[in-house]
């Protein structure tokens, strides 16, 4: 099965209103013209760009323990998944917060000052990747050698849901407080090489569907772009932000030109699966955004398939 052709059950539906992704739960989400009926999520891509998946939930830290509890649980529960240990600098996820003004796309990750390192625990093949850290638990998938085939959002979900629940029932039974869900991030990052449709960062417009318009005089040499949007429920509260990134740059060789984007859903839903729900909605976010936002030329490039 390809990509981007995968459902989760609890969450069946995601359409654009505007700046605004409108997210209805267990059911399907109303829809408006910007995302076209044959886009609904039912597309395969046989070779999609993604070279990277992070599913994370921010969590309460249970105190001072919790540090060395979550290093005790690499020791008895992952050792032997996942050999090989690196210590990272702490990640503070932003909090996404509504009904204040807040400045846009601004988003400020502080490494200072926090006592808690960050453990990245890898699989022998460095293909997988689970980050432990007091008050952030992670589960990476990425792209390790070029034939690597992405997992598929079912299997990732899965993967992160088993190794979140031995985490909590851990800590709730060494600490006696099981950490609470405060928010869930979904992140995709897609490396957009050269192929029939196009060869220099100047063909921008062949890959994206956004662009500067007829009016731009000078040819363009590459473009970048960053954008967020506030996602909704179907009665229009929000629940979180999808964050956009378009980047160009080079592959490993210097001089191949590359697009990298990187596609972020970060917010919260209550009172479903212990409060990762908003996983789902925002993968499917992310899914939609995927499509509208590259050319039909691209997907057929991609070997996009429907049904």
């Amino acid at each position: 099965m390809g990509l981007y052709g995968d459902r989760h059950p609890r969450v069946k539906g995601v359409s654009v209103a505007g700046n605004r992704w409108a997210v209805k739960v267990q059911g399907t989400a109303r829809r408006d013209a910007t995302v076209a009926p044959d886009d609904d999520l039912i597309a395969h891509f046989d070779e999609a760009p993604v070279v990277e998946v992070v599913v994370g939930i921010t969590l309460d830290p249970c105190g001072p323990a919790a540090g060395p509890l979550m290093s005790a649980f690499w020791k008895e529960h992952l050792r032997e998944a996942f050999p090989i240990v690196e210590v990272q600098p702490p990640y503070s996820p932003p909090v996404e917060e509504f009904g204040r003004s807040q400045p846009p796309l601004m988003q400020v990750q502080l490494g200072v000052g926090f006592s808690d390192s960050r453990l990245f625990a890898l699989s022998k093949d460095r293909q997988e990747l689970i980050q432990l850290q007091p008050g952030w638990f992670a589960c990476n998938w990425r792209k390790a050698n070029p034939g690597d085939d992405y997992d598929h959002w079912p299997r990732r979900r899965g993967v992160f849901d088993g190794w979140h629940s031995l985490l909590a029932k851990y800590m709730a039974r060494e600490s006696g407080v099981t950490p609470a869900v405060r928010q869930c991030e979904v992140t995709y990052v897609n490396h957009i090489t050269p192929n029939n449709e196009w060869s220099d960062h100047s063909d921008f417009g062949r890959i994206f569907t956004a662009t500067l318009g007829a009016g731009a005089s000078e040819r363009l040499e590459s473009l970048s772009v960053q954008a967020q949007s506030t996602l909704v429920s179907e009665q229009g509260a929000p629940i979180g932000r999808l964050y956009v990134k378009i980047i160009p740059g080079f592959a490993r060789d210097g001089t191949t030109p590359i697009y990298v984007l990187e596609l972020t859903a970060r917010g919260m839903l209550t009172g479903l699966s212990e409060g990762t729900g908003f996983l789902d909605a925002g993968r499917e976010a992310i899914v939609a955004t995927f499509i509208s936002l590259t050319t039909p030329a691209m997907h057929a490039e991609w070997k996009r398939r429907e049904g």
